[in-house]
């Protein structure tokens, strides 16, 4: 099978989303929707924001329907996937890339898609938020902001094609994208209530204000700086900057994984050695901190970057993974304290390393916003994490300021090492040490012994949809927009590969015969297929009753994927 997405048309996302909502209660499977019934705003980067909970940098930002996934969940800061002048196979990346049974590891990075089709799925997903927040009543059509990414040199970053990327997310409205989305809004505007042509018209093309730069663990201090100017100076935009674990220093690194069970973790000295270190970073961020108040921008820090450590048990293919989740959460809490001190409170930060539902009032009460997740909504129950987190911020009081509180990050710090939120049980390491092979077994059947689901709310692409046969309920496997992260083989009880081993709904026959997967595609009138193996084409009745069965189902209780 491919492991290249396709992006789903903007029309048929649109319609998806709202029969979906109209027939289940849910949104690409989410089920607890957030609907924002407070006055309370935030502001930030010139623009407001309802609830400072949002979705990070990373495998759920990539494609438009995922984005809406996550507002529908309660998140309101959109990361964007960052975006560099590599893409699709010019990665390397291997597959499967994330497993986030526990703490979290990845080996994947940047977005997969060239940087214009990066562009015009955020362009899809800004006007997907507007419709639902509007049509739906799920809270202010401007109370969410989105946040590109670009990295990871300046050489990349001056690029046509990610410079072009940037200037046209700041103003999308010479963009085929905005103009399409807008056309085929006031196309369907007779199958709304509440979205009229005004509304519609009255979207800004101003999709994002402000950038989180990603740079290479090992980029020079004065490159880093280089950037974070460029970005200032010459782009005008409000600028973050990502920073990574590694200023804490080794020996404290060390120190604190052990302390808190994760001595089987390995890293080296290098890293710590060539990445940007305490006396460097601050007077770089002082230098960036005057430029942007002397341009009347905003800058700060996200916190913190994933932490590169060495595959040793075969977690993932490679050498060396990403890790994150709660093992990432002592150090991302460690590096705020330590700048908060160092700043008096004064340095802006947000947050993205480990938040959960039993920190993240805590971060935010600290003075650190916005706090976004990732490896939370990778587990079993997903994205229907996001409507207790935002719903917990939403009861907090919201600052005024950006001040940041080094008395509570202190407390904070303290606390993390006895944790047992963020310790490694010795159930989960028993657990770990026993699944650490990233192989995984093939099932020998198309149905599951046991309907966990697990499979359909940790994919970060939502591809798998539950189908309910006659006698049974299946997985339908959606082909077209999977890119074979392998988050959901960890997660199986059958244990089985669920995007190998379900029947599946291919995009067309090239993807069919790409793969070896039992299922078909659908052509108008006609169908290729496979079953047992053998490959076929035809019209409806010369489908293998299995598959009628479930392209039957399909037309009822899935009818937006065909």
């Amino acid at each position: 099978m491919s492991d290249i997405m396709k992006p789903m048309p903007f029309r048929q996302m649109i319609e998806r989303a709202l029969q979906e909502y109209k027939d289940k209660g849910k949104i690409w499977n989410v089920s607890k929707i957030m609907k924002v019934d407070h006055d309370k705003k935030m502001n930030i980067f010139g623009e407001t924001l309802e609830n400072p909970l949002g979705i990070a940098a990373g495998p759920n930002t990539q494609l438009a329907h995922n984005i809406l996934a996550a507002y529908a969940g309660g998140a309101r800061f959109m990361e964007l996937k960052t975006v560099q002048i590599m893409y699709g196979e010019e990665l390397g990346i291997p597959k499967p890339c994330i497993r986030a049974e526990d703490e979290a590891y990845n080996v994947e990075w940047s977005s997969e898609f060239r940087a214009d089709m990066a562009r015009d799925e955020y362009i899809k997903a800004w006007f997907g938020c507007k419709v639902l927040a509007k049509e739906l009543g799920f809270g202010d059509p401007n109370g969410f902001i989105f946040n590109m990414s670009v990295g990871y040199n300046l050489e990349g970053i001056k690029s046509p094609l990610v410079n072009e990327f940037i200037d046209t997310l700041m103003d999308a409205s010479g963009t085929e994208q905005f103009k399409e989305c807008k056309e085929i809004l006031k196309d369907m505007v007779g199958e709304f209530e509440h979205v009229d042509e005004a509304f519609i018209d009255s979207i800004t093309p101003n999709v994002c204000r402000s950038m989180t730069l990603s740079t290479m663990h090992g980029c020079p201090p004065e490159e880093i700086e280089a950037i974070g100017t460029y970005l200032l100076k010459e782009k005008n935009i409000n600028t973050y900057i990502k920073c990574n674990p590694t200023l804490l220093g080794y020996d404290y690194v060390r120190d604190i994984l052990d302390k808190m069970g994760y001595d089987y973790i390995t890293f080296g000295h290098p890293q710590f050695d060539n990445d940007l270190n305490m006396e460097a970073a601050v007077p770089m961020i002082h230098r960036l901190m005057d430029l942007a108040k002397e341009l009347d921008l905003s800058f700060g820090v996200k916190l913190t970057n994933t932490f590169q450590v060495s595959i040793k048990n075969n977690e993932l293919p490679g050498q060396d993974m990403y890790m994150s989740g709660k093992a990432l959460y002592p150090l991302s809490i460690s590096v705020a304290r330590m700048l908060s001190k160092e700043f008096d409170g004064k340095l802006p930060m947000s947050f993205s390393g480990g938040a959960d539902k039993n920190n993240i009032a805590e971060i935010f009460n600290a003075g650190i916003w916005p706090i976004t997740v990732a490896t939370i909504v990778l587990k079993p129950t997903g994205l229907d994490n996001t409507y207790a987190l935002a719903d917990i911020l939403a009861k907090e009081e919201y600052p005024t300021h950006r001040d940041t509180n080094t008395e509570k990050l202190e407390a904070l710090v303290e606390d993390v090492v006895t944790n047992k939120n963020y310790v490694k049980s010795a159930g989960a390491r028993k657990k770990y040490d026993k699944h650490k092979h990233y192989d995984c077994v093939h099932s020998d059947t198309y149905t599951c012994r046991v309907l966990c689901q697990n499979c359909v709310r940790v994919c970060p692409n939502r591809t798998n949809e539950v189908l309910e046969l006659k006698d049974t309920k299946i997985i339908l496997h959606v082909d077209s927009i999977c890119n074979e992260c392998g988050n959901c083989q960890f997660f199986c009880v059958e244990p089985c590969i669920p995007y190998q081993d379900r029947i599946t709904l291919f995009d067309g026959e090239e993807m069919l015969k790409d793969s070896k997967n039992e299922g078909f595609a659908v052509d108008g009138e006609n169908f290729v297929f496979r079953w047992e193996g053998e490959v076929g084409t035809g019209d409806y009745d010369e489908l293998p009753a299995p598959l009628k069965e479930v392209y039957d189902a399909i037309k009822v209780q899935h009818p937006y994927l065909i």
